[in-house]
């Protein structure tokens, strides 16, 4: 029997309409693919229906890929079968997601950890920490949550971060990054067609709850909700 472990892993997927979701990887054999059959659907017409599998064995847990045509990539390499260290970059596709062994080894600049190292040691105060997110909504009606990375990039490039299929959009349109003091701030990276907060075209600025982004046709709604 597979020794149980203390926390959890999971992976952080980084390619809407998915980006910034988290997903425990509670199963002994999780799949990944396009199929809605997998544990992990990835909405990416790149995938293969049955793509790969993250197998928990005794030795940890190991990138399996099913599909045998070697597009399954661990930081950039081909792989077949690959035990995965906390941090590596998957890639499947044009999904990329990371891969976190358990819950004591995420980042602390995560936005969904912030707080707790804060706290420790120190009498907990009536005010949660909070999670910021983006409410999305896109040309086609099509909604959407983006959860928030210390510095994630916005644009029509597929290494972007938040990847917006729309000739409106500039390659590398915007980035919004996490200032020291746990605020967030979305600076326009000289794009064709301005960034809006508010309806006000901006070069940079803070963000606030509830203020709306607009980049080409897609509306974002700025939110911070308790961790």
């Amino acid at each position: 029997m597979i020794p149980d472990q203390t926390s959890g892993a999971y992976i952080v997927v980084h390619k809407v309409p998915m980006a910034g979701k988290r997903i425990e990887l509670w199963k002994e054999c999780t799949s990944i693919g396009r199929s809605s059959d997998c544990d992990i659907f990835l909405e990416d017409i790149t995938v293969h229906r049955k793509q790969a599998s993250i197998l928990r064995t005794p030795q940890g847990y190991v990138l399996r890929d099913d599909h045998g045509s070697g597009d399954s990539f661990v930081n950039g390499q081909a792989v077949r079968e690959r035990l995965l260290n906390s941090g590596d970059q998957l890639l499947f596709g044009n999904t990329q997601v990371t891969f976190y062994a358990s819950e004591g080894t995420r980042p602390f600049q995560l936005v969904t950890s912030r707080g707790r190292e804060m706290h420790l040691g120190r009498i907990p105060d009536s005010q949660p920490a909070l999670v910021a997110h983006l409410d999305a909504v896109n040309a086609r009606g099509i909604s959407y949550r983006v959860e928030l990375l210390p510095e994630m990039t916005i644009g029509r490039s597929r290494d972007c971060a938040i990847f917006l299929e729309d000739l409106a959009v500039s390659r590398l349109h915007a980035t919004i990054r996490e200032l020291p003091n746990g605020d967030f701030e979305i600076i326009d990276n000289r794009s064709a067609t301005g960034t809006f907060i508010n309806g006000r075209a901006i070069a940079r600025s803070m963000l606030h709850e509830g203020d709306e982004v607009q980049i080409g046709a897609t509306r974002f709604i700025f939110r911070l909700s308790p961790l």
